[in-house]
């Protein structure tokens, strides 16, 4: 092809047909120019699909996550739900003797829940290189609602850890026979705290504080599970119409 425009150009030159030839050269420079430019609209395409199928790769994978994280936070928001209703009996039961505790359950009360979703953990990074403005952002907000999440669990396990199970311990609360007979064919199965002292230590301004906290913060941690189950069905609904 190149010998065949170059004899032309030549043949041009040899019978002294300079106009001819000046306008065949400007020609074969525009046909240049526009295999060119096709050829660097066929890879912006190419490199523009490339990023498209990764980026619905990601959106896959987080949607994956999301999903895992939900199955984790129902699980904890129930079990939150658990130890806010121990709490509620053992105040009631500082103003009325008569209440009724399930001591079955007393255990929970050194008991917290967990808080550890993956989402943000395996795409933070990723996320924030997204060319699609509103899929990063409406991924980035959820994951800030996840820090707030956060913020609030470590306070949670702060005050269950570092101020409940010591007190606890301090106090003689524990009762080591529950970690020994527990076989289940006896109808008096040993519960891990000591329901005489645990009533006892009702009447304890110093442990009344501590319920105190412990309510307002598993109530906090509580309110939140429940508010980021929502966004987190939220966004993966979104996703899920994006990538579809």
């Amino acid at each position: 092809m190149i010998k065949f425009f170059r004899k032309i150009r030549q043949n041009l030159l040899r019978d002294n047909k300079i106009g001819d030839y000046l306008k065949y050269a400007v020609g074969e420079i525009v046909l240049v120019v526009i295999g060119i430019l096709i050829a660097l609209s066929i890879n912006n395409w190419n490199e523009s699909r490339k990023n498209d199928l990764e980026q619905a790769l990601l959106v896959k994978n987080i949607i994956e996550d999301l999903r895992l994280d939900f199955i984790h936070i129902n699980k904890s928001s129930e079990q939150v739900s658990n130890q806010m209703n121990l709490i509620d009996d053992l105040i009631s039961k500082i103003f009325d003797e008569k209440k009724k505790i399930n001591y079955d359950s007393i255990g929970l009360i050194r008991f917290s829940s967990d808080f550890r979703p993956i989402s943000q953990r395996n795409h933070s990074e990723s996320v924030s290189t997204l060319e699609d403005d509103f899929i990063r952002e409406l991924i980035q907000d959820y994951f800030l609602k996840e820090d707030q999440v956060t913020d609030i669990f470590i306070e949670y396990v702060d005050i269950v850890h570092n101020k409940i199970r010591p007190y606890l311990s301090n106090v003689g609360m524990h009762n080591l026979r529950s970690l020994y007979n527990q076989d289940s064919s006896n109808k008096k199965l040993e519960v891990p705290l000591n329901p005489i002292i645990l009533e006892e230590q009702l009447a304890k301004v110093a442990f009344q504080q501590l319920l105190y906290e412990r309510k307002l913060k598993t109530n906090s941690f509580k309110k939140l599970l429940n508010e980021i189950k929502i966004k987190n069905q939220e966004l993966v609904k979104s996703l899920s119409l994006i990538i579809n």
